[in-house]
């Protein structure tokens, strides 16, 4: 099932949001709760041959946008969903060949809060966090704020 809902969150990115393709960015693992996707330094890597702001800030949106995308799927609810704002803090360079980024634990409180609303109003909004880490600790801290409209 997880990864049925990761090939269909795959191919929405492919159809949807086509930079994602180039860029290398793919769905690596889910378990209900906390999205993980990766990409490739190479085609993402600046004059630094360090990862290039935009790339990490495309990847941690994307994760954010991924995990709306699956809590929906998880459901068996769909809707429209659009990043209202973000908020990124670069804290040292990334140099991995493969960058991985992950979801925060989403607040159950929130998610069921995100829920009711949607349900009952028809449009809802989640806030989220990402990250960007190895193991000397993070390197990538982002927050975002999604929209979902039905």
């Amino acid at each position: 099932m997880l990864d049925a809902a990761l090939q269909k969150l795959q191919q929405t990115l492919a159809a949807e949001m086509p930079i994602c393709t180039p860029m290398g960015i793919r769905a690596t693992a889910w378990d209900g709760r906390i999205l993980q996707m990766e990409m490739p330094l190479a085609p993402n890597r600046n004059h630094q041959y360090s990862a290039f702001a935009g790339s990490l800030n495309a990847l941690c949106t994307v994760v954010g946008w991924g995990t709306v995308f699956l809590m929906l799927e998880g459901r068996g609810l769909s809707g429209n969903v659009v990043i209202r704002r973000g908020s990124i803090r670069y804290l040292r360079p990334v140099h991995d060949e493969r960058i991985i980024c992950r979801g925060r634990p989403v607040d159950a409180e929130a998610e069921q809060f995100f829920f009711e609303l949607l349900t009952s109003k028809g449009q809802s909004k989640i806030d989220l966090e990402t990250e960007i880490a190895d193991a000397a600790g993070v390197l990538v801290s982002f927050h975002g704020s999604y929209v979902v409209q039905d």
